[in-house]
């Protein structure tokens, strides 16, 4: 367990940088991208944006940690970000003030640009007896951490089953946690959410030897997910994806956006999303999520959406 000591000198940490990057954030000199939790894909994929952005640009960029997309909105709020991963479904309660943000309405937020789909991989246990998701009543079930977007992809399936979290035992972990609890037998499964392939999911498969499975969700299932959640899509993960994975797995998924506050300057928006197009190839070999990258389709995504668009991101489309 972490030591009352280390995780006071964590915060301190932490409270320093979000200091100094508001300060540095108010000229838009540096960009400091809110993702999410390092073990799924979020963070690396913001890791492989400022690295572009470093070596392209006139700006520093860096790539934050942070609970994901729910506090990745107050990140932006308090100004201690001005570019963030939010998955759709954040984005459009932020905007509209509601779900988690009622009463707490934030209507200064923007698209830059669709990043990948974000998918739902059901991880359980061979033993844990889950073979619908009504089975997943009274499991040890990591449902994600308070402020993650895992946490509301994990009441969105739990709802396909007919369930919410208080018809399971919860446990708000992060996805690393999640992943070695499950390894050791301490719950009985999560739903973890990143880009298809899942690297850590993928090592974690095989370090477990065959006690840990991905759940495939039945297609009345599935229909139940994206219809009663409003925000999921339907999605499959092909067969041999994974290890010991010989059948396509029946899921859902959702789109995650890069999203900037609504003064993000016009024209460094557009230099941007420049250098990501022009190096596509280099985001793909960052990280398998970026396979699904295309900004070619991107605004057609945003106009599904229905989402407010940055001016410069917009003459960048315009120019397609």
């Amino acid at each position: 367990m972490t030591s009352f000591r280390t995780r006071i000198t964590t915060a301190l940490a932490a409270g320093a940088l979000a200091m100094s990057a508001s300060h540095a954030l108010a000229s838009y000199d540096f960009i400091n991208i809110a993702t999410a939790s390092t073990s799924g894909s979020y963070y690396p994929a913001g890791l492989a944006i400022s690295k572009l952005i470093n070596d392209n640009l006139k700006v520093r960029a860096s790539a934050q940690s942070s609970a994901g997309s729910v506090e990745n909105v107050s990140l932006l709020r308090n100004q201690e970000a001005n570019m963030a991963i939010i998955q759709n479904n954040v984005v459009r309660d932020a905007l509209n003030g509601t779900g988690v943000f009622e009463g707490k309405q934030f209507k200064e937020l923007e698209v830059l640009a669709p990043l990948f789909v974000n998918t739902d991989h059901i991880l359980v246990r061979k033993d844990a007896g889950v073979s619908s998701l009504a089975d997943i009543k009274g499991k040890r079930w990591a449902v994600g951490a308070p402020g993650s977007g895992t946490l509301l992809s994990n009441k969105a399936v739990l709802q396909g089953g007919g369930l919410t979290v208080d018809d399971v035992k919860a446990e708000h972990l992060g996805q690393t946690e999640a992943i070695a609890a499950l390894q050791n037998g301490i719950i009985d499964g999560a739903d973890l959410t990143s880009g298809v392939p899942f690297a850590q999911l993928q090592q974690a498969l095989l370090a477990a030897g065959g006690r840990l499975t991905l759940y495939s969700m039945t297609p009345e299932e599935q229909k139940a997910v994206v219809e009663r959640s409003g925000w999921k899509a339907p999605f499959t993960i092909p067969a041999n994806t994974y290890s010991d994975q010989p059948e396509p797995i029946v899921t859902v998924s959702h789109l995650a956006l890069i999203m900037v506050p609504s003064d993000f300057p016009e024209d460094l928006a557009l230099d941007i999303l420049k250098t990501l197009n022009d190096n596509v190839d280099d985001l793909k070999a960052a990280h398998g999520a970026f396979r699904s990258f295309d900004l070619s389709s991107a605004e057609e995504k945003i106009n599904a959406l229905k989402l407010p668009v940055n001016g410069g991101a917009q003459r960048f489309y315009d120019g397609l």
